[in-house]
């Protein structure tokens, strides 16, 4: 299902681990038969028995024109649930390499600076000519994700780069970035995600604002948005849906004007107008404007194609794999779809100036855990209690 790596071999272990000292690391080793089973069971598969591991690995080397970080705070996102319960789509799998130590929300120390760090390894990484993508500002985009000196992926899912789940990873210079002084740890942590957020509503919202957004999820990647938002300067009204107090009060307290219960709560707010269809089907005119699905499910994704009104727009930062999915209203409401992924470097290195005017995100990181309570670790970024969990090595 996964494109498996072997084991460090000695050319690799000179070339990209090193001859250091030992480190304490998280490693996923892909396992179709857990694999199956986690995909199959979901969050009720027991953390203890994905394929990760607490393991003892060489510190990596410092490569010629990279440089060797001490990880400060490592964010659990999405994805890497998503990969730990097999959610992602199998079609991805050889854009990644494993076994690969997770984690690509970054926060690190550079001869006692604070870093953070862009995970992208594209063609200036890899060694190679830059792509159409890359030639054109896009690295994000890079068409040879899986080419050139290094195995597929981007640090955190590529394995001949630790990912943040670790004591020590190595970037490229272009890719380090220091943090503003005032900025505290916490809210740091969070540049990656929210410079996920930052691109995708650049992309496609940006130009021509709309007058009243919708935000369907209040987890990481919602909230992140909120904040984003009013921070990149929209003054329109912004509704958010967010079934849990907490985040519901956070999405208040980053800029929110309106928090809905449920996305059909939402519609109505809106003035939408429901249709009861056959075999129990609903459809919806009017709506809103813009619709920005965070939430990452199949289920939050149709919402959102009926929440937004026709000729609308629906920008998708949350990133659901396979799923059955009615496409009925991008054709007949004349829905537009926005897919968004990653960031440009112009994109990442905006959010890290944009980091000293985002108050209050730093009350998203609820939960920090050492390595070895990462079974613990797992179950509270599962179980969406708190907003956002972080291993801190």
């Amino acid at each position: 299902m996964f494109r498996t790596v072997a084991a460090p071999a000695p050319a690799l272990a000179q070339s990209s681990w090193g001859t250091q000292t030992l480190m304490r690391a998280l490693q996923f080793r892909p396992s179709i038969p857990r694999y199956v089973a986690a995909k199959l069971l979901g969050k009720r598969y027991p953390a203890r028995a994905l394929p990760l591991r607490l393991v003892n690995l060489l510190e990596p080397e410092r490569l010629s024109g990279f440089e060797r970080l001490k990880v400060r705070l490592s964010g659990i996102c999405g994805s890497d649930l998503a990969l730990l319960y097999g959610k992602n789509s199998p079609a991805l799998s050889p854009m990644f390499s494993f076994p690969a130590v997770l984690g690509h929300e970054i926060l690190a120390e550079l001869s006692g600076v604070r870093v953070v760090v862009n995970p992208v390894l594209a063609c200036l990484e890899r060694g190679l000519p830059d792509c159409p993508a890359c030639a054109r500002g896009d690295d994000h985009l890079c068409q040879n994700v899986a080419e050139g000196n290094f195995a597929a992926g981007l640090i955190g899912f590529c394995a001949d780069f630790p990912g943040g789940w670790s004591q020590r990873v190595v970037a490229h210079r272009e890719r380090i970035f220091p943090v503003p002084e005032s900025v505290p740890d916490e809210r740091a942590v969070l540049t990656e995600p929210m410079a996920v957020a930052v691109h995708g509503l650049q992309t496609s919202l940006a130009k021509d604002w709309p007058k009243e957004l919708l935000v369907i999820g209040a987890g990481t990647i919602g909230l992140v948005t909120v904040k984003a938002l009013r921070v990149m300067g929209y003054d329109g009204v912004l509704h958010v849906v967010a079934r849990r107090t907490k985040q519901a009060d956070l999405a208040r307290m980053l800029g929110a004007d309106r928090i809905h219960p449920s996305t059909q709560a939402a519609q109505q707010a809106s003035g939408a107008r429901r249709y009861r269809g056959i075999l129990g089907a609903t459809a919806w005119r009017g709506g809103f404007e813009a619709v920005v699905e965070a939430s990452g499910s199949p289920t939050g994704l149709q919402e959102a194609s009926w929440a937004v009104r026709e000729g609308g727009r629906v920008l998708l930062l949350g990133a659901p794999g396979v799923a059955l999915h009615d496409f009925s209203p991008y054709w007949f409401r004349e829905v537009q779809l926005f897919g968004s992924y990653c960031y440009s470097w112009d994109n990442f290195a905006q959010t890290v100036k944009m980091l000293p005017e985002a108050e209050g995100l730093e009350a998203l990181v609820a939960q920090k855990f050492s390595l070895e309570a990462w079974p613990e670790a797992l179950r509270a970024a599962s179980s969406k209690k708190g907003a956002k969990v972080v291993f801190q090595p």
